[in-house]
């Protein structure tokens, strides 16, 4: 039989054992998810068709990563703020079409972009493709900061 003998080193899981899992968490999600805010902004662009839409394009920003209640650490890329125009119309309580007098939110186009409004505007979805379009990049951003966090590199 052969032999085999191995020697560790003294501090060969200290950057493991010494790291918050918290820290490692909040950096990692923090430092990808500029990327997950440009691909959505990318597939946005895709899907509009009126310049008074393009104001939805910039409104999408990237949160802070926070902890949640039940221990998970999130972070999201959502339009903020509401439309500076007033283009868009509404049915009255007549069924004519008037203009609104009110600005409508990033959010609510965001949505009539994703799923459709029934009967006036086909579906466009753009959230899934840009999660896709991301996710290795996203990954990879990630893996990179675990690495340097726990001195893998």
């Amino acid at each position: 039989m052969a032999g085999f003998d191995m020697e560790f080193p003294d501090d060969l899981l200290s950057g493991l054992l010494n790291t918050p899992f918290e820290t490692i968490c909040e950096e990692a999600l923090n430092e990808a998810v500029p990327i997950l805010e440009k691909s959505t902004k990318e597939e946005v662009k895709k899907v509009l068709e009126h310049d008074g839409d393009s104001e939805l394009v910039n409104s999408f920003k990237a949160g802070k990563a926070k902890k949640a209640k039940n221990g998970a650490w999130i972070v999201n890329v959502s339009p903020k703020g509401y439309s500076k125009t007033h283009i868009y119309t509404a049915k009255n309580g007549k069924g004519e079409r008037t203009k609104r007098k009110y600005p409508i939110s990033n959010a609510l186009k965001a949505i009539w972009k994703e799923y459709g409004i029934a009967g006036q505007q086909a579906a466009k979805p753009f959230l899934g493709k840009a999660t896709r379009n991301a996710e290795k990049n996203v990954l990879d951003t990630m893996q990179k900061v675990y690495e340097k966090k726990v001195g893998a590199e």
